[in-house]
């Protein structure tokens, strides 16, 4: 309330006693019909050629909060002795992060869900907003790479469900997997294989991804036909940070690279 009062007062001394005669009229005139007959708009311009003077006690009560953030974001969580870029129709960022997402959700079935196994993850190549550079891996890195508030969701998907949508990762010329590998002929797989076995449409498996891909992003329309469905409540950006802070810990670098889980058929 004493923050709320002080930009109450700071706002009636800076605004011009014209403009909030304006408003007022403006407040009780809400029982007549009002039509805009014209509307005009501009750009302000911000930059420092505007002088802008921060305001000093709205500063002192932003400093703890912004020092705070400041710390958590530049927390090294581990390093990595290579660059990641992504790419189609795989890469070293997108191989990497499928990796990490099919691991971590194995590990979440195995305290959670003992009887469940999870056999694919995809990540989508357009959620990996930036590259991850040899050398230190901080916090502030994973919100960049992964702005969004996604969710890991498991879907149980049949054989001819799987192999649609890998026909549909195929037709966007690849994406991150890992636990599968196909072929790309003419935008459809090729040879699709599960955990190193032909894939079998009689058979059912279980995919991990985020709560945007299974909800139908990216074209992936396939997957909200899936009835079968566990949203983990756990968010993706969280999955990477503490995954990386335990290799941290444990001394682990990152090491990732292309492997052929996905290649232009001939």
């Amino acid at each position: 309330m004493q923050i709320f009062n002080y930009v109450k007062r700071d706002f009636t001394r800076r605004v011009p006693s014209m403009a909030l005669l304006l408003f007022f009229v403006l407040l009780v005139s809400g029982c007549h019909s009002l039509m805009v007959s014209k509307v005009e708009s501009s750009n302000i311009r911000l930059d420092s050629a505007l002088n802008i003077v921060p305001d000093a006690k709205m500063e002192a009560v932003i400093l703890p909060y912004r020092s705070k953030l400041t710390k958590e974001m530049e927390e090294v969580l581990c390093i990595s002795n290579v660059p990641l870029f992504g790419g189609r129709p795989e890469s070293s960022l997108t191989n990497f992060c499928a990796d990490l997402v099919l691991s971590e959700s194995d590990s979440i079935c195995l305290k959670q869900y003992p009887d469940m196994h999870i056999d694919v993850a995809m990540v989508n190549r357009g959620g990996l907003r930036v590259p991850i550079a040899k050398g230190e891996v901080k916090v502030q890195k994973m919100y960049e790479l992964m702005p969004f508030e996604n969710e890991v969701v498991f879907l149980k998907m049949s054989g001819v469900e799987m192999h649609r949508f890998i026909d549909h990762m195929a037709s966007r010329g690849g994406e991150g997997v890992s636990g599968m590998r196909f072929g790309i002929k003419d935008n459809k797989a090729i040879s699709p294989e599960i955990q190193g076995k032909p894939l079998d449409e009689s058979k059912s498996y279980w995919l991990a991804t985020s709560d945007y891909i299974a909800n139908g992003g990216d074209g992936s329309e396939i997957l909200k036909e899936v009835k079968e469905r566990i949203s983990t409540g756990v968010k993706f950006r969280d999955m990477f940070i503490n995954h990386l802070r335990e290799m941290g810990r444990k001394g682990l670098a990152i090491e990732a690279k292309t492997d052929g889980r996905i290649y232009d058929a001939k």
